[in-house]
């Protein structure tokens, strides 16, 4: 396998939270973004991160930590994906801004299973049937904007963990509030 490319998706319009930007909100003084470079790193590879015109000051952020950005439209994660897949070599780890609790480990293991996969598009599916109970409305299962691109195609299939909190992503008050908690 070539070198990996992990690219944090950082261009949400951040509309359940007022339009603030969310990977600049700040969990005990840090960026939420912070803590996924962070894990990004330790992983290896190629890192960049894709703010689009939605997230300015994430862009700003990035460019004076010296983080290479790919600047996206911000039209939806799957058109800004397939925007970043046009401009890098495979494999590519697409990795969401507003995860940090995410670890090497967990990441380590979903790029196992999806090393294993035939197809060319793996998707790490949230079960969220362990959450907190206020965390399970909603459909129990969904994704939660972590992937893997390896190859050319678009034959994609999903991996389902349910590793909490690993797998809480900020998506609204209502976890970024838990997210404070559990940091204590």
């Amino acid at each position: 396998m070539s070198e990996l490319r992990i690219v944090i998706m950082a261009g949400g319009r951040g509309e359940r939270m007022n339009r603030v930007e969310k990977a600049l909100l700040k969990l005990r003084e840090r960026p939420l973004i912070e803590y996924v470079v962070d894990v990004a790193r330790r992983l290896g590879g190629e890192l960049y991160v894709a703010p689009s015109r939605h997230t300015p000051l994430t862009e700003r952020w990035c460019l004076e930590k010296h983080i290479p950005v790919i600047r996206t439209e911000g039209e939806g994660y799957s058109k800004d994906l397939m925007y970043i897949a046009s401009k890098l070599d495979r494999p590519i780890l697409f990795l969401p801004a507003d995860t940090p609790f995410i670890t090497p480990e967990l990441l380590a293991r979903f790029l196992e299973e999806a090393m294993k996969a035939r197809e060319d598009l793996v998707t790490l599916v949230v079960d969220r049937s362990n959450f907190p109970e206020e965390l399970r409305r909603g459909p129990i299962r969904s994704p939660v904007g972590v992937s893997l691109l390896k190859g050319d195609g678009w034959g994609w299939r999903d991996v389902v963990m349910r590793d909490f909190p690993e797998l809480l992503d900020i998506d609204g008050w209502l976890e970024f509030r838990l997210g404070e908690a559990l940091l204590g």
